[in-house]
């Protein structure tokens, strides 16, 4: 081949273990929002973990909180099926609806935009995953407060092969997937196509996602390349359940199929579409430029809101119809260049993301309301739109100084600008005669973002590393004029804008663990939120509210991950992290109870959602007799945490352990393998997630029966067949 299908000419750092081989006269620049660079582990100052192909097709997630415990500080918190809300170090790990969790997700280059927090991702396309913790908006702008997940799917291989494969399990799951690799000394091609199904173990939890996308790399010389990137992936939920109300219910009815209510949502229905197409070029044998046009559409449909409409204490149907349409296009271009001892990078982000969203009444109804003590009455055809347009401007750089042999100082710098522009229109009802309203607002804000790190080589096989970064989210406009779009809430808009500083010590390297190689990673961390941006009375307070810089927050932590070799007979790879988050300020936090609200100082508290301690060990055993079998055993606890910001209820820590074997072989020289699995194999029935924000029950107090719980199905298994020809 002409050039790398991989990287291009532009990293020479095929893997961190061949990266450490490099010295660090050939400084190079690898931080990249284009391509999942791998980082050169001597001269990154940041924690940075990898899930690499090989170790993602093992974990075969099936939802992507089972790849993620494996990355220390990072949690994921799940319901039913893979649609998911990640966090790191705990930052705003205070909401779990309409926020923004402050990571940015990075699917080949494009920067996807979550909806409510949460994130779609379509798992059988995935290569390869990337964290980046701390501060990251000096290199992906807005929203990456905590620190960013780099996700490359399927890339070509420099081979031509057919691969099959098929997987079936508890709760009708069945998967089947083909890719197809094709390449020459002109071209690379893999094309990928999958079905994914589960009838799921919680009431009206049946999803499915199907999906086809490819990409091709033309070499058009011997120093350039261009990539044609495209998917369709279109997806279907039955509703959003997974979650029960309190803790009696959770142990007698843990699937929700008795308690007489409906999910709030239901048959979400979602088309996703990706284009891309990035051009690589080697300017000289030290500079290279890369330039990445893209296209990504999310169009969402579901309905919501179920209604008691008969009187009879049982919800009967759902009241609304939505689409929650997000697009995205823009471009991104990045020169990198190396002068001696000094490498550096420019670059440019310019795009636009529109959301289009709308909500229509289907059905006229009336309801008791526990907080006004009053019925209302609700009309069919009464219908909101709202169009969301942010233009987006950034201007980054990063530069590597090799100041010694053994010192190399990195630093980072970010320019952002950010313009909103926001419709509203009502089409509502009052009785007797219909109204239309319309509100428009815009407003634009500047960032800058930074980070200043240096490493230092302790000898040739440990590197001591420290770094302060920055991350930031500026107000959405609905936050800062929240009272011309919602009568329950009062304009301010003078809220500042949310940010973080991270600051960080860690060593790296290699050293030798029961006779196996083994890489190394460990950091001390401390990270700071500050103005947080929330209801000034409290994260889902009922009554009169307005959106405000309500406090500030910090987590201090340890992590820790180790990785041997896994070809040998005996492997391992282990992922712990310790992580203490608190409020260090914080406005009084009230909760609405029956006819009266409840005032709580939580200055001090803990963040809910935050356990101290996540352990996560996967053991590979190679039989000594029988070489083409693995034994591989997962073993993953963490300890208890707090469910609300009150930190009244506290839900108790759990441990499982996942048993799978696999077989390994060649049929006519071609590659099969097969294995079965057993996940919580001690069949465990433990709380995946746990969430209070109101006193639901109505009965004027707030605690464990007012929790909304998911349930983990306990005991399941699958098995799976791959052939490759």
């Amino acid at each position: 081949m002409k050039r790398s299908l991989l990287l291009s000419g532009l990293v020479l750092f095929s893997s961190v273990v061949a990266a450490e081989e490099v010295n660090l006269e050939t400084i190079q620049v690898e931080s990249s929002t284009i391509q999942d660079l791998a980082a050169n582990p001597k001269t990154e100052p940041s924690t940075v973990n990898v899930i690499d192909e090989k170790q993602y097709e093992i974990i075969d997630p099936k939802n992507i909180n089972e790849a993620l415990r494996t990355i220390p500080g990072v949690t994921a918190d799940v319901r039913s099926g893979d649609t998911v809300e990640i966090h790191i170090r705990g930052v705003n790990q205070q909401e779990f609806m309409w926020e923004d969790t402050g990571v940015a997700v990075v699917i080949d280059g494009v920067p996807v935009l979550q909806n409510g927090g949460k994130v779609k991702i379509n798992l059988d396309n995935i290569e390869s995953i990337k964290v980046i913790k701390g501060g990251a908006s000096y290199l992906y702008g807005p929203n990456a407060m905590a620190g960013a997940v780099i996700i490359t799917t399927k890339k070509p291989k420099d081979r031509n092969d057919v691969t099959v494969s098929a997987d079936y399990g508890s709760y009708a799951y069945q998967n089947y997937m083909v890719t197809l690799n094709r390449a020459t000394d002109q071209y690379a091609l893999v094309l990928n196509g999958s079905y994914r199904y589960t009838s799921g173990y919680w009431d009206m939890s049946e999803n499915w996602t199907g999906s086809g996308n490819g990409k091709f790399t033309w070499f058009i010389d011997d120093t350039s390349d261009i990539t044609f990137g495209a998917e369709y992936t279109k997806k279907y939920e039955e509703s959003s359940r997974g979650s029960v109300t309190g803790f009696t219910a959770a142990e007698e009815d843990p699937t929700g199929a008795d308690d007489g209510d409906l999910p709030w949502s239901h048959d979400y229905w979602t088309d996703i579409q990706k284009y891309f197409i990035t051009y690589n070029k080697d300017l000289t044998d030290t500079s290279n430029l890369l330039v990445n046009t893209y296209y990504y559409a999310d169009e969402y449909n579901y309905d919501s809101s179920p209604q008691d409409l008969d009187g009879d204490k049982n919800e009967d149907d759902w009241t609304r119809d939505n689409n929650e349409d997000i697009y995205q296009y823009g471009l991104k271009a990045e020169y990198r260049n190396v002068t001696g001892k000094l490498a550096w990078m420019l670059g440019l982000d310019v795009g636009r993301r529109e959301l289009d969203d709308t909500s229509e009444r289907t059905i006229t109804y009336s309801s008791y309301s526990w907080y006004t003590h009053q019925t209302e009455w609700y009309y069919a055809g009464e219908k909101t739109e709202s169009d969301t347009t942010e233009d987006r401007l950034g201007l980054y750089g990063e530069s590597k100084y090799a100041v010694t042999d053994k010192l190399t100082a990195v630093f980072n710098l970010r320019y952002d600008y950010e313009s909103y522009d926001y419709e509203e229109s009502e089409h509502a009802f009052d009785g007797t005669a219909w109204s239309d309203t319309k509100t428009d607002r815009d407003d634009s804000f500047t960032n800058y973002s930074w980070r200043v790190g240096a490493t230092y080589q302790l000898t040739d096989n440990h590197t001591l590393y420290a770094g302060v970064s920055t991350g930031f989210r500026n107000p959405r406009v609905q936050e800062l004029y929240a009272g011309d779009f919602d009568d329950d809430y009062i304009n301010n808009t003078d809220i500042d804008t949310e940010t973080t500083i991270n600051y960080e010590v860690g060593m790296r390297g290699k050293l030798n663990l029961l006779d196996n190689a083994t890489r190394y990673e460990a950091s001390v961390y401390q990270i700071d939120t500050n103005d947080i941006i929330s209801k000034n009375q409290g994260t889902y307070y009922w009554g009169s509210n307005y959106y405000d810089n309500v406090g500030d927050a910090r987590t201090q932590g340890f992590e820790l991950s180790l990785n041997t070799d896994r070809s040998k007979m005996l492997a391992f790879d282990l992922a712990y992290s310790y992580m203490y988050a608190k409020y260090t300020s914080h406005n009084p936090f009230f909760v609405s109870l029956k006819g009266d609200d409840m005032e709580y100082d939580i200055d001090g508290n803990q963040l809910p959602r935050t356990p101290h301690h996540r352990f996560d060990l996967y053991t590979y055993f190679r039989l000594p007799a029988l070489p083409e079998w693995t034994l591989i055993a997962e073993n993953y606890a963490q300890s208890g945490y707090y469910a609300d910001e009150t930190n009244e209820i506290r839900v108790p820590g759990y441990g499982i352990m996942n048993v799978q074997l696999r077989y390994n072989t060649k049929i006519s020289g071609h590659p099969l393998e097969f294995y079965v699995r057993c996940d919580n194999i001690t069949d465990k029935q433990y709380y995946r997630t746990v969430y209070l924000f109101r006193d639901r029950d109505y009965d004027g107090d707030m605690d464990g029966e007012d929790a909304s719980i998911t349930v983990d199905p306990g005991r399941v298994y699958y098995v799976g067949l791959k052939y490759t020809f």
